[in-house]
């Protein structure tokens, strides 16, 4: 797999045949040699054999189905704001398949979807040095036959592009503005833009959910993403608003 293209936008970019995770080991190469890992840095496959999601999850894919990118960043930004980086990257992935014609949305806090289904999950991983890693798994080439679940889809599957030099520098793109743009901004996420351009994407809010956060469920819909980056839950009249900064969210139907 040649990324010319995506080269050309960082410092380094190293593409490997399979990974265990991509996370995992550019985590662990840039503490052992963080000068051979100028940021930013990536690190890309085609087959990660044990990808890791939020929650501790684990999932892998087909060689060749979907792709695994991870960044490192060190922005220069207080260590308290580095949780919008995850939300940024979702933002950034929604805009680079929107830019290639694909209608995806973002799901606070770490998902994009197509229609109701799952193309692309993010997760960050802070470093003790004040860096980040952001691991993207975008479900590229996979056939309609050979997604793991129904709730999970693919650019192939939806006639979507599948180039991935054409894919990885899009998402790269778009990314590294939104860093640039809150590194500017000394990671005010509303001066920057980048509050602005993670609900531009999302496809959350005005939406009716249920969070699974810390405290017990919490239904209603989904009014605002507010400058603490939680996903804001108004239970209606009686019940007022929540804001949630953890959880899993499951998109409803109205009744």
């Amino acid at each position: 797999m040649e990324l010319p293209r995506s080269s050309s936008l960082v410092a380094r970019l190293d593409v490997v045949p399979h990974a265990g995770s991509t996370n995992t080991e550019l985590v662990r190469a840039a503490a052992e040699d963080p000068g051979a890992w100028p940021a930013p840095a990536v690190l890309v496959t085609d087959h990660q054999t044990a990808g890791r999601g939020r929650l501790g999850r684990s999932w892998s894919a087909r060689p060749g189905d979907s792709l695994a990118i991870s960044v490192l960043l060190r922005p220069a930004v207080p260590r308290e704001r580095l949780g919008w980086l995850s939300l940024a990257a979702g933002a950034a992935m929604t805009q680079a398949l929107e830019g290639l014609g694909v209608a995806a949305r973002a799901k606070w806090p770490n998902d994009v979807l197509i229609g109701d289904r799952k193309v692309c999950g993010v997760l960050a991983e802070a470093l003790v040095d004040g860096g980040v890693v952001i691991g993207a798994g975008l479900n590229h080439a996979a056939p309609r036959d050979a997604l793991p679940v129904p709730t999970a889809t693919s650019l192939a599957a939806e006639g979507g592009p599948t180039d991935p030099d054409l894919l990885v520098a899009a998402y790269l793109d778009r990314l590294l503005a939104l860093v640039a743009a809150l590194e500017r901004a000394g990671g005010d996420p509303e001066a920057s833009g980048v509050r602005a351009a993670v609900l531009a994407a999302s496809g959350t809010l005005g939406r009716r959910v249920r969070v699974d956060a810390a405290g017990g469920p919490v239904v209603g819909t989904a009014v605002d993403i507010d400058a603490a980056g939680r996903v804001v839950v108004d239970r209606g009249p009686t019940g007022g608003r929540t804001a949630c900064a953890t959880g899993d969210v499951e998109h409803l139907r109205y009744e």
